[in-house]
């Protein structure tokens, strides 16, 4: 599979869970980069839809910094090689969280942002992810703010209610608007 189509992004209604890097060995195995550290949603008997195809993870181990699959249906090299760069995807409702303070980024994107003394700051538009923490793009009323996913500024994230409350750091909001 070529770069210009690989997917970028998994389909409306399904989280990516996974790559696929390469084949690993010849019986159609394949070497996947997972997305999260534990890796919960890539384990043996769970299923995955890869290429838009179901198939049932049948073994999984970890292999230095990245997981060997076996999928149900892969039974050889070529058929993994032509799946170089696709996405391992599952239903949004079944996916595993790593805790319950786990978000995906769908789940975040619109939620309004308020500040803890009920300033509306308006909708988050993007999720940044930057190494040390994420960074929520609002924009609204105040422009556009930077907002780090952090103890010290995040005090809820409420996403039945739509809302996220924080307490922004000196500095973080133009407080002339």
């Amino acid at each position: 599979m070529n770069v210009a189509t690989t997917p970028k992004e998994p389909r409306p209604g399904f989280t990516a869970v996974g790559r696929v890097l390469r084949p690993h060995a010849l019986k159609g195995e394949l070497r996947v980069s997972a997305f999260s550290p534990e890796a919960r949603n890539l384990q043996r008997g769970r299923p995955v839809y890869l290429a838009a195809v179901r198939r049932v993870i049948m073994r999984a181990r970890l292999d230095r910094d990245a997981w060997i699959l076996k999928l149900e249906g892969i039974d050889g090299r070529d058929q993994v090689e032509a799946l170089r760069g696709e996405l391992l995807e599952m239903p949004d409702a079944e996916v595993l969280r790593e805790d319950d303070q786990s978000y995906f980024v769908h789940e975040i994107i619109g939620l309004t942002v308020r500040t803890a003394e009920g300033r509306d700051l308006g909708k988050i538009v993007e999720v940044l992810t930057t190494g040390a923490n994420d960074v929520y793009v609002t924009r609204g009323p105040a422009g556009e703010v930077m907002i780090p996913v952090i103890a010290d500024v995040i005090e809820r994230i409420d996403v039945p209610g739509g809302l996220v409350v924080i307490t922004p750091l000196p500095g973080m909001v133009d407080e002339s608007q």
